[in-house]
């Protein structure tokens, strides 16, 4: 049977971490107990659905397929070709275009980049929204396949992977609205970067280019920078409830002679 986790206090997340360090985080909430928090996000009906499966959780057995052991292999795998697909859309090199893992690239900026609000962030607002989608679509599919290898390995890891399904599919969509606040804030710091470098061409009437807002220390080549640690943080924050089915899998193999 997986050990239950020893109770730790809770610690900021990498994706909170990064907010912070871009000066774009939200005030920070009380402090609310877990239960009180997941009855926040379900409502009756979806609350009835969870309590019904609930009770069937004993009925779940293995699958009597073979788990085998590498499941931990196959979650480094996968997350490096995430971390891959992210790291390589940072370009401007059209040609790379072709080649890259997530089918696009960085936009290139224009005259709006530097002039125009709406129209100006657009483009990013775009590139990192379809990153959600892309990295959203990925973890959903190494889920699944991880419940699988659960599944197949005990009664009590069944169990588990069919809980893990439940919760899922119940959080889903507040999980999707929240981290969907996430370009909305990346907007606010790059107005300020934005803004900062407009200042400085206007103090010393020597406007700059987009050459030198992509060197490096250039406005926009932080605001790059920047948006690609937000995009790691964010998978970091995905992949948790993955690797807390690694752990469940790990504490079994630890309880097996």
């Amino acid at each position: 049977m997986p050990k239950a986790a020893a109770h730790a206090p809770p610690t900021p997340s990498r994706l909170a971490h990064t907010l912070n360090a871009l000066g774009v985080a939200a005030s920070a909430a009380p402090r609310a107990g877990f239960a009180d928090k997941l009855a926040e996000l379900i409502d009756l009906s979806g609350a009835i659905a969870l309590s019904e499966s609930l009770r069937g959780l004993r009925r779940v057995k293995a699958t009597g397929e073979a788990a085998g052991d590498d499941a931990q292999a196959l979650f480094m795998a996968r997350r490096a070709d995430m971390i891959e697909a992210i790291s390589a859309s940072f370009t401007l090199d059209s040609e790379a275009m072709a080649s890259s893992p997530a089918g696009f690239i960085l936009p290139s900026p224009n005259a709006d980049t530097f002039g125009s609000d709406a129209a100006g962030y657009a483009p990013y607002q775009r590139f990192y929204a379809l990153h959600q989608s892309e990295i959203d679509h990925r973890v959903i599919s190494l889920r699944g396949e991880l419940r699988k290898l659960l599944a197949g390995r005990s009664e009590a890891l069944a169990q588990l992977a069919a809980l893990d399904t439940m919760m899922e599919g119940t959080l889903a969509v507040y999980s999707r609205r929240a981290l969907s606040a996430l370009p909305k804030l990346l907007a606010q710091h790059f107005f300020a970067l934005r803004s900062e470098q407009q200042n400085i061409d206007a103090d010393t009437e020597q406007p700059t280019t987009s050459e030198q807002w992509l060197a490096e220390g250039g406005w926009l080549w932080q605001f790059h920078t920047d948006m690609q640690s937000l995009l790691l943080a964010e998978l970091a924050l995905r992949l948790q409830p993955l690797q807390g089915l690694l752990e469940a899998l790990d504490s079994e193999h630890e309880d097996t002679p």
